[in-house]
């Protein structure tokens, strides 16, 4: 059940028996010069799409396309509402659900920088006695499938990107990973984010586009993505998530909590 197809009489009805919604979040960002800018919307977008075809009696909110990636806006093309932004859109929106009756709240998440202000939301409706699930779908691919795990604009989100709009990706623009070492000789960039100095890796905050020449930065090589694995692997997200909806509806509220401080 589509709240944005739904009318208000259907959801009224809806929250007289069940307190389940499933939210999505995405971005518009770099993901290298090969997949398009909505990658981050397009997974979690296509996860609710194939959930609410197993279990259509849940409540399903939009998937929100714009969300919170500051460090891509060297990229052009990187729309980025901000942490505190996307927290006061996420925090006014469960607001009202949970005044329709909303007490299950399920944020399907396609993006990393969305994290903060999902968890930040996450917190405050806990404390009004709500039960909050953060899905990152991408993390947990690679834990249901361990070949699918993946980094930002590798084969994971490629392949996801070739099974849901195969037009949209560029094969031709593939090309090897361009991370420099912006921190030094001694520092050395590893990934997204992420750098390592005598086995250990801390983070080092700026801008991706320092070290990260085409913007991709995942450990898995888009040339290997297919289709068929995004396919198969966004299948089998589906139905974990829909198992996972199950339980999750059962979940006990916690008693509210009265909070002393802004």
């Amino acid at each position: 059940m589509q709240l944005k197809r739904s009318t208000w009489p259907q959801v009224e009805a809806y929250f007289k028996e069940h307190d389940l919604v499933v939210l999505g979040f995405g971005s518009i960002e770099n993901h290298g010069w090969h997949n398009p800018l909505s990658t981050d919307w397009m997974a979690p977008n296509k996860i609710v799409e194939l959930a609410e075809e197993r279990r259509p009696q849940v409540l399903y909110g939009p998937v929100l396309q714009l969300g919170s990636a500051e460090y891509f806006l060297d990229y052009p093309g990187t729309l980025s509402l901000g942490d505190d932004l996307l927290y006061r859109v996420v925090r006014r929106i469960t607001g009202q659900l949970f005044d329709y009756g909303a007490r299950h709240f399920v944020f399907l998440n396609g993006h990393g920088g969305n994290a903060a202000a999902l968890n930040r939301c996450g917190y405050e409706i806990s404390d009004l006695g709500c039960q909050v699930a953060l899905v990152n779908w991408w993390k947990l691919a690679g834990q249901l499938h361990e070949p699918w795990g993946g980094g930002h604009g590798g084969a994971q989100e490629t392949s996801a990107d070739l099974w849901i709009d195969p037009d949209s990706v560029d094969t031709s623009a593939f090309a090897g990973m361009q991370l420099s070492d912006d921190g030094g000789n001694r520092i050395h960039t590893v990934g997204l984010h992420d750098v390592e100095f005598e086995g250990v890796r801390p983070i080092l905050v700026r801008s991706a586009r320092r070290y990260a020449a085409n913007g991709w930065a995942g450990p898995d090589d888009p040339t290997t993505a297919s289709a068929e694995w995004g396919q198969e692997m966004l299948t089998a997200m589906a139905d974990w998530f829909c198992d996972f909806l199950d339980a999750f509806a059962e979940a006990p509220l916690p008693q509210p909590r009265e909070r002393h401080f802004q």
